[in-house]
This record gives C-alpha cells, structure tokens and sequence, in this order.
C-alpha cells in the first residue's frame, strides 16, 4: 500500500462566521479551548487534476462508501502537525469532527447517483455532460480541523508540537495563512505517461521514480490504447496532455502524433489517515474557506427555535429593530 499527502493554503476568517448547510455537521464554538479551521482538503482528477506533487485522486473514491475509505474517513481522525502522525496522541494538535464532500449534480434521469456506477466506455458522454452542467459543483472534499490549545499545556504532548500549537493559535487568531496537509493510503496508483500499476514503491515506472511532474512524448496511438482499457479517461486528458488541440485530436482524429504528456500518478482506493498543518503549499486551487462554528443534532429550524427561546422575547424583538435599521428586514410593518 502507498501512502500520499497534498497540501493546500487556508486563510483564517473571524469566529463569528458559521456553517450548517446540506450534510455538514453543526460544530459548537468553544474559544477559549479550541480554533476551529474549515478548509478544503483535497480536489478530484476530473475538475482540478493533478496537485502540485503529480497527484491525481478520481472522484468516485470520495464519493466511495465503504466503511474506512472515501471523504467520510477522515471523521474521528486526528490532526498533526507537519505528518508526525506516527508520534500518536504526543504528536497532535487536535482532531477533525468532521468531512463534507461537495458531491456533483446528477440529471434527475439517472437513477444509480453514483460517479462508480458511470464508469464505463459507453457512458463517456454522459459523465462530461454531467461535468459541463451549468452550476456543477467542484466534487472536492472539505474537511474541519479543530485545534487543541490545551495540549500546549500537557506534559505529554511533544515540546516541538507545543510550540507548535501555541504558534499556530497566533496565527489564526491575527488572521494570518495557514497551510494544510492531507495523509491517504492508497491501495495502488497508475502512470499516467505509461499505465503502469504499483502497489508498492518498488513497484514505480522510471517516469515517477525519476521524472515526475516531467513531460514524456508518446503516440496518440499509446493514449488511445489506455483510454479503450479505461487506464485513463477522456474527463481527465485536458490534466494530463499539455495541449487542448492534442486533446481533442486524440479523441476526435485518428493521426499517431506524438504529444507530450505530464508524469503523474493517479491515485486509487483512498482511505484518509489524517490531516496536518504544515509549511509549504502544493494545492495550487484553495481557496479561502471559513473558520467554523456549531454542531448540534437537530433540524435547523428547531436549533433556531431553541436560541430563539434562549435569548427572550425583548433580545429578539431588539434583534429584528437592528436588522430592520441595517435595511435588511423591511419596517413597512413596525413591531410593537
């Protein structure tokens, strides 16, 4: 089995900001113990491509369903500082309550919602058609970090991830960049220059023991052959081939050109281990998320009647004069 990180950039934002929408969780704030980061973990092959380390993951392993595989796996895992997870409960900083994952839309006319279940030579088409569908969502997996200030304070945490958690507090309390990184197993990943298949490092082609993220050229011909054994897929050619005109080539002609390629390995059967903050950025698409609030086992609305109840009658009829005072409730009909 391999093992695979990918990092991306997040920028914290004040703790004021919350979240409750589709699947997530509702998260309760406690600052004095915790900070809380919501940041987008990891893209899919068909929307972003490869990561800045030549790693591609296809979608229909977040969408994977099995018990230890799939986005939901990171729930319940621990957070780490620079991948030290094999430091244990010493080396961390906190723990992820929770994995969300931005699924794709679907037609209303296909029954099996499922990327695995499309995965087929004849439904090509269909799965960019679902791709090219006005508001598709980007398919990534968004994942909440929540840091622990109390291990800074434990005897037993390590003395380098103490200062660890005290700096990263700084940080996200002053609103300064942060860094994180995903860990995986996978279960085997494929060239994307030659198809081959590794299990295990030793396994590795020449084009990633030696050149990944290099350029190698090889036939149309060559390409074609993985694409009709479905080694590769047409939804991630424009990732893979440098030029969109020999994309298009490649599946629309019937021309052997040699077209340069990228070294990258594309990776299957993910099960996630852990999350990390770290130093150096590769996902080159974050974007600045949220940091994150509240987590509570009822239906919104009900959640909304319960601090509804909590706050009193005179505190929300103060709230609805603000809110009509900032223009955002009309004052057409005054409450008294």
């Amino acid at each position: 089995m391999l093992a695979k990180t990918c990092t991306q950039q997040v920028r914290a934002i004040p703790f004021n900001s919350v979240t409750a929408r589709h699947e997530r969780k509702i998260v309760p704030v406690n600052n004095k113990e915790f900070r809380y980061l919501r940041f987008r973990a990891i893209g899919n092959m068909e929307v972003t491509g490869f990561n800045g380390n030549f790693d591609g993951f296809p979608y229909e392993y977040f969408e994977d369903d099995e018990p230890g595989y799939g986005y939901s796996s990171f729930r319940g895992k621990r957070a780490h500082y620079e991948h030290n997870s094999a430091e244990g409960i010493i080396g961390s900083i906190g723990d992820l309550p929770d994995a969300y994952l931005n699924k794709f839309n679907y037609p209303d006319d296909i029954r099996d919602k499922k990327w695995s279940s499309l995965l087929k030579k004849e439904t090509n088409d269909l799965r960019k058609k679902i791709l090219m569908l006005p508001n598709q969502k980007m398919g990534d997996i968004e994942v909440l970090m929540r840091i622990d200030t109390t291990l800074a304070k434990n005897s037993s945490t390590n003395p380098n991830v103490k200062k660890a958690i005290e700096r990263i507090t700084r940080m996200i309390d002053t609103g300064q960049d942060l860094t994180c990184s995903m860990g995986t197993n996978v279960q085997y990943s494929v060239c994307s220059a030659c198809g081959n298949e590794a299990r295990f490092s030793s396994d590795y082609c020449n084009h990633l023991t030696k050149r990944k993220g290099a350029l190698t050229i090889i036939t149309s011909n060559e390409l074609r052959d993985m694409l009709d054994k479905m080694i590769l897929r047409p939804e991630w050619l424009p990732h893979i081939v440098t030029s969109s005109y020999d994309v298009k080539d490649i599946l629309e002609g019937i021309s052997n050109r040699s077209v340069p390629v990228k070294n990258g390995e594309i990776n299957h059967k993910l099960s996630f281990f852990e999350l990390s903050v770290v130093a150096i950025p590769a996902y080159s698409d974050a974007k600045m998320l949220e940091k994150l609030a509240r987590k509570q086992n009822e239906e919104h609305k009900e959640y909304l009647k319960r601090i509804a109840s909590e706050f009193g009658e005179d505190t929300i009829l103060d709230l609805y004069s603000l809110l009509q005072e900032q223009g955002k409730i009309s004052n057409m009909c005054q409450v008294n």
